[in-house]
Order: structure tokens, then C-alpha cells, then sequence
């Protein structure tokens, strides 16, 4: 798979997870908030997928990391955000994977 269609698969999640987040029955902002800014960090990698380093993939894995475990830790009720935001951390390890192959 490309860097874009990685990085858009991601994008693609992450989105599932906002839209999570905002139906919830409990809503909750702060996992909306935290959401909504790793889907502004992919997004700037998608805009520049072409030029996507592996140290950026990495920073990205790492916020993505911590906000797994602050969605997790703040309510029971986001499974469906903590999914979501695993799965674009998995399709950006893969991403990683690929480029340190090159």
C-alpha cells in the first residue's frame, strides 16, 4: 500500500472515531478534543504524503499512543474511539514498517 493510502486508511479511522465520539450517549469532549487533534495530525500528513519522513510517522505513533491511553483512562464508554484510534495506529506502524524496509 502507499504512503497515501496508508496515511488516508488512518485518516479514515480516525474519522469513524470523531463520529463515535460525537454519538456517544456520554458524550464526552475531552475524548472529542483528543480525537480531533490526531485527525488534524494525520491530515497534515496526508497533505504531504509525498514528503512524509519516517521521524514524523514516529511522532505521530507517539501521540496517538498517549491518546489511547487518556480516551481509555477518562471514560468506559469511548471502546468504540479507543478502537478506532488503534486501528490508525496500526495502518501508521505498518507505514513505519515499510519505510525502515527501504
Amino acid at each position: 500500500m502507499s504512503v497515501k493510502g496508508q496515511l488516508t486508511a488512518s485518516r479514515d479511522f480516525l474519522m469513524v472515531g470523531m463520529r463515535s465520539a460525537e454519538r456517544s450517549s456520554t458524550r464526552n469532549e475531552a475524548a472529542t478534543k483528543v480525537v480531533r487533534a490526531c485527525l488534524d495530525l494525520v491530515e497534515t500528513l496526508v497533505r504531504q504524503s509525498e514528503n512524509v519522513t519516517a521521524s514524523q510517522v514516529e511522532t505521530t505513533l507517539a501521540v496517538l499512543e498517549k491518546a489511547i491511553a487518556e480516551v481509555d483512562d477518562e471514560t468506559a464508554g469511548t471502546t468504540a474511539v479507543v478502537a478506532a484510534i488503534r486501528n490508525a495506529s496500526t495502518k501508521l506502524q505498518a507505514l513505519r514498517t515499510e519505510m525502515a524496509a527501504k
